[in-house]
């Protein structure tokens, strides 16, 4: 048996919800939605605000049902908007806000429930972060310093530093306050990282290090640095002994010629370790490689320095002052040299 209530079924407005999209780039376009339960009842209207200004009606019994008023940021797309959802186009940072749907029901009871939600419209930037002050080349217990800046972003984008693929250390970062631009109304975001080199940051002799930029879930970029280890270099006195004072080529070095430098090289206090052969029952001791000079005859003890050489020991002076003279000294050496060759 089946048992009937007598009190009347009470059809009610209910379950009203609205999705709204928490963050969309700016020139792009959004749809909003309005959900909700008529639960028998007729529906007199749906309306759309902006803050407190109503910018969209839907009344169904009405002709045309679609009313649009001007509302700031707001143009709405009419093909693409209904009775549950609402399209908006070319959304601009002045479309930013709360937008509320009202659902009111038909008479007799004119229930009405509104919902809120938040939209921000985001102006990200145009270029990957930048990472600025690292060196090429560290070593261990060498100090990192560096800085990621991303500009020009609304809101500022979150900055984010990895160590070979897992998050930094949160004592190794520093945090600053992202700072606005004169020109515009963007922001710019700047975080540091500071910290010591140790062996474990070393894999294959690369340390890895990422800044990511984060703008909720509609942007996401990243810039990595790989850094190389940078080891003591160390040759065997056999090799030296091989090479006879020679380069690679078998052509003399010259000793005032210095090789090109890396980047940050010249400031690191570099050095070359020379290692001697190593004998039975003997310790390797390490001594710095010495030019060994050439012997001189007679006459080479009068042959003129060369342009640079006196550059170095006398001075701009004479080297202004060697043209004049070279004539004169060329005839004394002239006379003075067969006896001495004799």
């Amino acid at each position: 048996m089946v048992l009937k209530s007598d009190r009347p079924v009470i059809a009610a407005l209910r379950d009203v919800q609205v999705s709204v999209p928490p963050a969309v780039r700016r020139g792009d376009t959004a749809t909003l939605h309005c959900y909700y339960d008529m639960d028998g009842e007729s529906l007199y209207s749906v309306k759309w605000y902006k803050g407190r200004r109503e910018f969209y009606r839907y009344t169904p019994k009405e002709s045309p049902p679609m009313k649009i008023f001007p509302a700031q940021g707001v143009q709405v797309k009419r093909s693409a908007s209904n009775e549950s959802q609402l399209t908006l186009l070319g959304l601009s940072l002045a479309s930013s806000g709360k937008y509320s749907c009202e659902v009111s029901a038909d008479a007799p009871s004119f229930h009405t429930m509104i919902v809120t939600g938040d939209l921000e419209v985001c102006e990200v930037p145009k270029h990957v972060p930048s990472i600025h002050g690292m060196r090429s080349r560290y070593r261990v217990g060498d100090i990192v310093r560096g800085n990621c800046t991303s500009h020009n972003s609304r809101p500022p984008a979150n900055l984010t530093w990895y160590i070979n693929e897992a998050q930094a250390n949160p004592s190794y970062i520093r945090t600053h306050k992202p700072f606005r631009e004169r020109k515009n109304e963007f922001e710019t975001s700047l975080a540091g990282i500071h910290f010591v080199v140790g062996n474990h940051h070393f894999v294959n002799g690369k340390l890895k290090i990422r800044c990511t930029a984060r703008i909720h879930d509609i942007y996401l970029q990243s810039t990595e640095r790989s850094i190389d280890e940078d080891r003591p270099r160390v040759i065997s006195a056999a090799s030296s002994a091989n090479s006879n004072g020679k380069g690679a080529n078998g052509n003399a070095v010259p000793y005032d010629h210095f090789p090109p430098y890396a980047e940050n090289e010249l400031d690191r206090k570099d050095y070359m370790t020379h290692l001697q052969d190593v004998t039975s029952g003997s310790s390797p001791t390490a001594r710095p490689i010495l030019p060994s000079p050439a012997p001189l005859t007679s006459f080479d003890q009068f042959r003129l320095p060369s342009i640079n050489h006196l550059r170095w020991a006398f001075g701009p002076l004479t080297v202004l002052l060697l043209p004049f003279a070279h004539p004169l000294l060329s005839s004394l050496i002239n006379r003075i040299a067969p006896p001495l060759r004799a």
